[in-house]
């Protein structure tokens, strides 16, 4: 066991070792171009085009580098210019809450709406609270004629009825909060929130429509994939976003492979329950 250990400790020092001489030859190549693409990184680290990806993916996530657009990528963080546009309830939300004292967030499409190419008229608001004041942010919001749904909310079915109700907060406990500013999440706080929504518990937005604002995100902010996985780890959905942020370096046969590995599981339970019928 302890040689494993110095095996495994030294095989990590040369590969972050191999990432620094990599990104020192990027900096003083590539100081005057910044941003710069993948085919600019290929005639400086002369690697072959998928060993480039993968190098690429690595200084991504040590945070050498930063994705800045398709394709583009920066020694330097760009920080979002894009604010969030809060509906008209979430306003309302947001100024009720921060007179009161209590310890919220909101999230959700209040802070994605931006990247939706179509943002409904109505949709409940997504609400975190501190697990010890949500009885009374309830009440305070319910004074001001704001239904709120925060107790055993479950796998919400009743959808359709809770959608026509016009000023609707679901209100969830958590201890949460270093990933919200003045009580507005982040973009990857807010996305891993939704999708979490929308997938397990049937949130009203068609599973598109997210697609399409998480393609707009990547296109118009630098997301920090490392921060949405580690949201999502908390969620216990990191698998689902992990696949989603590294989607564009798995390969089409891995894809298909995985799809049909889990069509030839799902078969085999399938049979071997026919079978215990039988």
């Amino acid at each position: 066991p302890t040689n494993e250990r110095l095996l495994r400790r030294f095989f990590m020092e040369e590969k972050g070792s191999a990432l620094d001489n990599k990104i020192n030859i990027i900096r003083n190549r590539l100081a005057h171009k910044d941003p710069f693409t993948v085919a600019d990184l290929g005639p400086i680290l002369e690697e072959k085009k998928s060993t480039l990806y993968w190098t690429i993916w690595n200084l991504a996530q040590k945070g050498y580098i930063y994705k800045v657009g398709k394709g583009l990528y920066s020694l330097q963080r760009k920080e979002p210019d894009i604010n969030p546009i809060l509906s008209p309830l979430g306003n309302r939300v947001l100024g009720i809450l921060r007179e009161s004292g209590y310890e919220f967030f909101i999230s959700g499409l209040d802070i994605l709406s931006v990247f939706m190419e179509h943002v409904p008229e109505t949709y409940p608001a997504l609400l975190y609270g501190n697990r010890y004041s949500l009885d009374e942010i309830s009440e305070l919001l319910s004074k001001n004629n704001i239904a709120v749904v925060h107790r055993d909310i479950g796998k919400y079915k009743s959808m359709q009825q809770i959608h026509m109700l016009k000023d609707l907060v679901l209100l969830y406990p958590t201890n949460e909060f270093s990933y919200a500013e003045n009580s507005l999440a982040s973009f990857e706080k807010a996305f891993v929130d939704t999708y979490y929504e929308v997938t397990r518990r049937g949130y009203p937005l068609p599973l598109q429509e997210l697609v399409r604002m998480f393609m707009n995100m990547k296109r118009r902010t630098s997301l920090d994939t490392n921060r949405l996985i580690k949201i999502a780890s908390r969620r216990s959905i990191h698998y689902d976003i992990r696949y989603i942020v590294e989607r564009d370096f798995i390969s089409d046969k891995a894809i298909e492979f995985a799809t049909l590995l889990k069509g030839s599981y799902l078969g085999m339970v399938f049979h071997e329950a026919a079978l215990i019928q039988d």
